[in-house]
């Protein structure tokens, strides 16, 4: 049991500083002076990535946290 839960705390924590990284992608994500349409594209992408890569692992979380209260 100890082992499960060291595996929900670790999604937890990965899945949050993924969604940190996309949201600090996506917050300071300007079409400015310098910055490609490629680049801008790139970081748009990699931001969505890092928000779908989140929420996977906090869903995981959410099943593996009903599935521990279920037993």
């Amino acid at each position: 049991m100890v082992k499960k839960n060291w595996k929900i705390v670790t999604f937890w924590v990965l899945g949050s500083i993924c969604i940190l990284l996309g949201s600090m992608i996506s917050g300071h994500l300007e079409k400015t002076l310098g910055v490609t349409d490629v680049g801008f594209g790139l970081a748009l992408l990699i931001s969505f990535v890092l928000f779908l890569v989140g929420g996977l692992l906090w869903i995981s979380v959410a099943i593996a946290v009903k599935e521990a209260a279920e037993e």
